[in-house]
């Protein structure tokens, strides 16, 4: 079983694109696939930056009895809820997306503050 892997990035937008690229390249050298993982975190790491306050995020990987999972850390004690998005509207699909792409996941109060957002990973199929 793989070590957990974590990131310290800021939130800003070009940090989107540093967690995607890191949890790539984490998974590759645990030989599983990243492509569910890079769009998991994308969106998550997102939501940080559109409904947060946080000054940093963190993304964690983490082997698990049942799987792989990644986690996104952020200093806002709001919990995500799954909205319903307009036919033309940009956002608001994130949340369903994650229902058909992973197993499971879900929300954690942290107790000093914050949330742990987690979403458990198919098999890879690499």
């Amino acid at each position: 079983m793989e070590c957990p892997a974590e990131i310290v990035v800021p939130v800003r937008a070009e940090s989107v694109k540093v967690a995607r690229d890191w949890v790539e390249a984490v998974l590759g050298t645990w030989g599983q696939d990243a492509y569910v993982a890079k769009v998991v975190v994308s969106e998550l790491v997102t939501n940080v930056l559109q409904h947060t306050r946080s000054a940093t995020t963190t993304v964690r990987v983490v082997q698990a009895d049942k799987g792989t999972v990644v986690e996104v850390f952020d200093s806002s004690n709001a919990l995500p809820m799954a909205g319903s998005a307009h036919l033309l509207s940009e956002g608001g699909r994130g949340l369903a997306m994650l229902d058909v792409l992973v197993k499971e996941w879900g929300t954690q109060p942290l107790g000093g503050g914050g949330k742990a957002v987690w979403a458990l990973l198919p098999e890879s199929t690499s």
